[in-house]
């Protein structure tokens, strides 16, 4: 039985959930008024409401206490929003790409990660996505933050679209117990150096550039290790299939 103190607490978490749009909301009209890095740090924070709110619903059991509520979509419908539609709207606003690339280059990520969020596998047991989780919240804005080249910039978007159609697992880097304690140190500095570079105006220090590049180093490499694991695991089923044969 869950009791009233229970309910408030799943309602509470629901509508912190839910507030994720307005924080959204709040980067789109940054975007559309021309403050980049105002938009950025509001996509800082959807990113750190979105890495808290599942583990603490788990914690507090939600579905269990409000079951009318689907949690799960509420999040997928938040995150379309703060992490899809609204870095979508970055892109075209500060000319991150080639000249008469960016129609098609926003159709494609709106396209493929609207894919990616109705998959019914999207996650393995151990909680890793299969394929890059659209988290374009993250890609535009240390692209626009490192600001090294248009065609680059293109090649890098491209390359992740692809991903995300494939079965390539990525860590999710709160849930996945796997190496934990690195995941979360390397989001975190991957987000403090995004938040500092934003704050001070000023894309050219080179250290917090290094940390932009070097932090995602670690998920890159989390990523090829699992593949890695994954055909290990397969050529051992298959023998074992084919010397029972």
């Amino acid at each position: 039985m869950y009791t009233q103190r229970d309910v408030r607490a799943g309602w509470a978490l629901h509508a912190f959930t839910a507030s994720g749009v307005i924080v959204g909301m709040l980067g789109l009209q940054s975007i559309v008024e021309g403050h980049p890095r105002a938009a950025i740090l509001w996509l800082v924070v959807a990113m750190v409401m979105d890495g808290i709110d599942g583990p603490i619903a788990r914690k507090i059991d939600v579905r269990g206490c409000i079951p009318h509520i689907d949690g799960n979509a509420l999040d997928l419908i938040v995150d379309y929003f703060t992490c899809t539609i609204v870095p979508v709207a970055f892109l075209d606003k500060f000319g991150l790409l080639p000249e008469n690339t960016v129609g098609v280059t926003g159709f494609v990520i709106l396209f493929t990660a609207a894919l990616w969020m109705a998959r019914t596998n999207m996650e393995t047991e151990d909680r890793w996505f299969r394929g890059f989780p659209a988290e374009w919240n993250v890609i535009i804005p240390t692209l626009y933050l490192l600001s090294d080249s248009k065609w680059l910039n293109l090649a890098v978007i491209a390359a992740l679209c692809v991903l995300t159609m494939m079965h390539v697992e990525f860590p999710h880097p709160v849930s996945v117990k796997e190496r934990r304690p690195m995941s979360l140190l390397c989001i975190i500095v991957w987000l403090g150096a995004m938040t500092t570079l934003a704050i001070e105006q000023d894309r050219q220090n080179r250290y917090l550039r290094a940390l932009l590049v070097l932090a995602p180093m670690w998920t890159v490499w989390q990523v090829i290790d699992r593949a890695r694991r994954n055909r290990s695991a397969a050529r051992v089923t298959a023998g074992a299939a084919s010397a029972q044969q």
